[in-house]
This record gives C-alpha cells, sequence and structure tokens, in this order.
C-alpha cells in the first residue's frame, strides 16, 4: 500500500484537529526534550574539553624541514572540533526553543489545567486516566475535561504559530 492509496482509505482530519493533536504529542515529548537538552550539554562540554585540549597540546613536532603554507593537519583537527561544536549548539538551541514554547502553552492555562495536562499527560503519557485522578484527587471526568479544554485554551492563543 502506498500513501495514494491510504489517502483514499482515512478520513479527512481537519486542521484543527490536526493542530491539537500535535500540541498534544509535543507536550508528550516534553521530558524527552529535557533528557535530550541534558545530553547534548555532556556532549558539548566534552567537546570543548578536546578543543582546549588540541588547542593547548597541538600535534606538530620541532622539524627543521620547512612546512609548506599550505594547510596544516592540526589547524583541520581544531576546525573539524570547532564545527562540531557548532552543530551541537544549534541542536541544543532547537530543543530549547520547543521547551520554551511549551513553557509558553502552559503558562498559559488555568493552574487546574496545566496540573492536570503536567501529569496525565506529561509525565503518565496519557495512560491510565483512573490513576491520574486518584493522584490529583480530581474525578476521570475532570481530568478528560480540563485536558481538552487545556489543549483548546493553547490552540486557540498559539495557532497562528503552530
Amino acid at each position: 500500500m502506498n500513501w495514494k492509496e491510504r489517502e483514499k482509505v482515512i478520513p479527512k482530519i481537519s486542521n484543527d484537529k490536526l493542530k491539537k493533536r500535535y500540541i498534544k504529542e509535543e507536550l508528550m515529548r516534553y521530558d524527552m526534550y529535557i533528557g535530550r537538552c541534558n545530553d547534548i550539554k555532556t556532549n558539548l562540554d566534552k567537546l570543548n574539553e578536546r578543543y582546549e585540549y588540541e588547542r593547548n597540546n597541538p600535534n606538530c613536532g620541532g622539524s627543521i624541514i620547512a612546512v609548506s603554507d599550505s594547510s596544516h593537519p592540526y589547524n583541520n583537527k581544531i576546525i573539524s572540533i570547532l564545527s562540531e561544536i557548532s552543530d551541537v549548539e544549534d541542536e541544543l538551541k532547537y530543543y530549547e526553543s520547543k521547551l520554551q514554547k511549551m513553557d509558553e502553552w502552559l503558562n498559559f492555562i488555568t493552574p487546574s489545567q496545566q496540573s492536570v495536562i503536567k501529569t496525565y499527560v506529561i509525565e503518565y503519557q496519557c495512560q491510565s486516566v483512573k490513576k491520574v485522578s486518584d493522584i490529583l484527587g480530581i474525578s476521570e471526568e475532570t481530568v478528560k475535561k480540563h485536558l481538552e479544554r487545556g489543549i483548546n485554551r493553547i490552540y486557540t492563543k498559539f495557532k497562528n504559530n503552530l
């Protein structure tokens, strides 16, 4: 089956529903993004240490033979490390911007909606409404209503920036 055949089989989903699903799925990835940022920061620290080591301990000998003015392998190694550092910093900025966006979403909704979304969506990954309702001391129906209202409120405010 290819996507064209699949397109005929599935019902059309409205753009609004797709964007609301996107919000929910992004919030489900919140902890993953935090973990990814931590991994990237660790990697960045290692790269910076490697850069400092290479910069302070060049791997070039003290030969009396003149070396051509062409690019020296030592410089290529430093340039390569700096390029890798730049790429990793860009990746970190990407994930931090996603987290910043989700923080804006969470700070916009009411505290009760926020607690439901943090617990049910972020922590429990939309699993076990019963457990979340017991933890929060509210009914399962209230968990579902707060979730729906919170997602709708985020969508209404931020739909142009999704």
